[in-house]
């Protein structure tokens, strides 16, 4: 007996169940989403496939958390030490919208000057970390193949064809749990962000999803929100005279079938521990090579430790087409794919590059 046609009555802490057809779902979605930039793309710039809307590309500090327990001090959160980071907000839609639109907020984090080979083979030997996470707890859809038929639906070109996807019983589910997700927003850096899947957390036995949230304290800076780009002028006045501090935290899957490593749909339930604070000081960034730098950024959360594995269906498939899509978009932007470096002066230089 199974539930889900892939999960075990019983299942195991930290234990994926992959759907049979995955590899072939995968190969679907990556050519829906080629075809989809394809027909977006401008003459001059070919735009991420989501979260095209960039608010700003900061410099940061990740700092790990002193006197973790012994079992806590796994990956990146190995020891007390600070990382240097770039870290990305953006909004999540495909079109550039105005900012009081409703929609889901990202944030990219990607740590620098991290040992050890990385799962990603192409780029096992770089030294980078990444985490992303969103405003929402839970995505839209539980699977890959449930995300494919969304998809399908929402990039058909044929106006009837989309209307009959939409009422297939599946993706009205996640049509109506899309809505659940999107959020109107005052500032980038007031809400909290979640990872939303899981990840392992040094053994195949531990599994975890992440949190970032503001820090008490933090001072803000609002501007006009009728303005198109608010957030993203929010940010840079907020930025100008003050240091702001998140927690990075971490949850623990407690209950392999309340807390389901494959359903992306489930908000886990058990408490989160601070591992980290993520330090954003005061600079300058918003200019036109910031911009070019940031845009041009690629995150994956397979440029990981093993420790920190990517577990569950929308995480073996984002490996495969985060990595072919960012491809196909610097190849048509005529952009060498590389990692950054930080550099020992990297937050000495706050209003520069």
């Amino acid at each position: 007996m199974s539930i889900g046609n892939n999960t075990p009555k019983q299942p195991v802490i930290g234990r994926e169940y992959p759907l049979a057809d995955e590899n072939s779902t995968i190969v679907k979605i990556i050519a829906l989403t080629k075809a989809q930039m394809e027909r977006l793309s401008t003459n001059s710039r070919s735009l991420r496939q989501v979260h095209s809307k960039m608010h700003g590309c900061v410099k940061a500090e990740f700092i790990v958390e002193k006197n973790l327990p012994d079992a806590l001090k796994v990956g990146v959160f190995k020891e007390a030490k600070s990382y240097p980071a770039w870290v990305r907000y953006s909004n999540g839609k495909t079109q550039i919208l105005h900012d009081h639109k409703k929609d889901t907020r990202g944030v990219a984090i990607k740590l620098m000057g991290v040992p050890g080979e990385k799962l990603l083979e192409s780029q096992k030997l770089e030294q980078t970390q990444d985490f992303i996470l969103a405003s929402s707890p839970f995505f839209f859809a539980k699977n890959l193949s449930e995300f494919f038929g969304l998809l399908k639906a929402s990039v058909a070109k044929n106006y009837k064809l989309m209307v009959a996807l939409f009422f297939l019983t599946h993706i009205k589910i996640a049509v109506r749990t899309v809505f659940k997700i999107l959020i109107k927003c005052k500032h980038p850096f007031e809400i909290p962000y979640y990872s939303g899947t899981p990840y392992q957390f040094g053994d195949e036995t531990r599994a975890v999803k992440y949190l970032l949230r503001p820090a008490p304290g933090n001072t803000l800076a609002y501007t006009d929100s009728k303005d198109f780009d608010y957030l993203r002028k929010n940010m840079a006045a907020t930025l100008d005279n003050n240091d702001l501090y998140f927690d990075f935290c971490i949850q623990f899957q407690t209950d392999a079938v309340a807390m389901p490593i494959e359903d992306a749909t489930v908000t886990w339930t058990s408490p989160f521990i601070k591992m980290a604070v993520l330090k954003i000081p005061a600079q300058q960034f918003n200019n036109r090579e910031r911009d070019v730098f940031g845009d041009n950024l690629t995150y994956n959360i397979w440029h990981s430790l093993p420790e920190h594995r990517p577990l569950g269906s929308f995480n073996r498939g984002r490996k495969y087409i985060y990595e072919e899509l960012y491809k196909f978009r610097l190849k048509k932007n005529e952009v060498e794919l590389a990692e950054p470096v930080a550099g020992p002066d990297f937050l000495n230089t706050l209003n520069v590059k």
